[in-house]
């Protein structure tokens, strides 16, 4: 795992970068080209394609510059095919959706295989909204259930569109049953950087808050 301070992370040589989404991604997006090595395309990773999120992505990238990319339905490719997609990719970005459960199960696999093998040789992972969260160690549905994540952000709840954690009810609750747990709020149009030689890095908007279990003692997080 790679580590700045409390914050632990998959070893990689790319960028795991986690977007508070909402609909401002532009920032977010450029910085995350900046970062990206210079071969290999970009994968846009659909799990549903919610209101046509992939086409748009495809898009809005091209216009800051992306190099060329294509879509891969992780609900539908066969797994030695989505695999092979993703692991040569030089970018990475995962689709937003309404379902946290959805998208959970389509990247758990073949699919997680690919980006971790795109991301140990390099690749930004660029995962916007609520595919945000499932690279932390749990995820929260819309009823509050939690569930266990990828794991990659070691020990820490992600929680897209969130300015802030401390009035977080399922931030709240994981902080009190796992007192090593990270809760993290990214605000809309906001990401957390995590880099390959220890950065931890807020883009775009900037909003990123950490709150800390009871086993930090008295430490104090935020950005």
């Amino acid at each position: 795992m790679a580590s700045s301070n409390v914050l632990r992370w998959l070893d990689g040589r790319g960028w795991l970068v986690l977007s508070g989404g909402g609909g401002q991604t532009g920032a977010v997006r450029a910085q995350a080209l900046g970062r990206a090595a210079a071969d290999g395309g970009v994968a846009y990773v659909s799990l549903g394609n919610h209101d046509g999120w992939s086409e748009r992505a495809l898009a809005d990238m091209d216009g800051l510059g992306a190099p060329p990319g294509y879509i891969v339905d992780a609900l539908t490719e066969d797994d030695q095919t989505l695999t092979a997609l993703l692991a040569e990719a030089g970018i990475v970005v995962i689709e937003d959706g309404p379902d946290v459960a959805i998208l959970r199960s389509g990247l758990m696999g073949a699919a997680a295989a690919g980006i971790q093998t795109a991301f140990e040789n390099g690749a930004v992972i660029l995962a916007e909204g609520l595919s945000a969260m499932v690279f932390g160690a749990w995820v929260v549905n819309a009823a509050g259930e939690v569930s266990s994540g990828l794991g990659w952000f070691e020990n820490a709840l992600v929680l897209p569109g969130a300015a802030s954690v401390a009035q977080s009810g399922p931030a709240q609750k994981v902080l009190r049953e796992h007192p090593a747990a990270i809760a993290v709020g990214l605000g809309v149009g906001s990401a957390l950087a995590l880099g390959p030689d220890g950065e931890v890095e807020a883009w775009g908007g900037r909003q990123v808050t950490v709150a800390l279990g009871s086993a930090y003692g008295s430490a104090k997080g935020g950005e």
